[in-house]
């Protein structure tokens, strides 16, 4: 009798320990369900901006920008280069387009964690206006990039990219010089 008196305690101890320790895994669970649906939702949706902007979108860069940007969305570029606002970056992509109207991006590699998604492209594209200076060349290039995007509520925050800026260049024509000593 006194065996049976400690083992019930005992169990129902037990019980309730499992019990608690499950709800809290099954709790963590959904937590890292939902937060991985985030993360493919924010990978589908930098997919999908860039097969709308290979595309074209210098026609209807309004309904781009208000499809996928926050208006307060900034971009960082190499060199503490910055772009503020969404006005701005509009201009900044339609300026981008227009140079290479046949730009298509083909995403190597994507990861997302959280409210980031960083990502490994080449581009292909023929310079058909002036970019960065630089008269029309007729020239197929290829670029390579990566960035991270930070997304909020299903729109595009915050961009910091980096490309190989000399290789374009080198490819539209630019040489590079040492210093001319003085």
């Amino acid at each position: 009798m006194k065996k049976s008196f400690f083992v019930l305690p005992l169990a129902l101890i037990l019980c309730f320990t499992v019990g608690c320790q499950d709800k809290e895994s099954m709790a963590e669970l959904e937590e890292f369900r939902a937060q991985a649906e985030v993360e493919e939702q924010n990978k589908a949706l930098i997919k999908q901006y860039f097969v709308e902007l290979d595309k074209g979108v210098v026609e209807d860069i309004d309904s781009f920008a208000d499809k996928y940007m926050s208006p307060e969305c900034i971009w960082h570029f190499p060199g503490g280069i910055k772009i503020s606002g969404i006005q701005a970056i509009k201009e900044y992509i339609v300026g981008t387009n227009e140079a290479f109207p046949d730009m298509v991006h083909r995403i190597d590699d994507i990861f997302a964690e959280g409210e980031k998604v960083a990502y490994r492209m080449t581009a292909q594209g023929t310079h058909k206006k002036e970019f960065a200076g630089i008269q029309p060349t007729g020239i197929e290039i290829t670029a390579t990039s990566e960035g991270i995007y930070r997304i909020r509520d299903g729109k595009i925050v915050e961009l910091w990219f980096e490309g190989d800026s000399l290789s374009l260049m080198q490819q539209l024509g630019m040489e590079l010089k040492p210093k001319e000593e003085k």
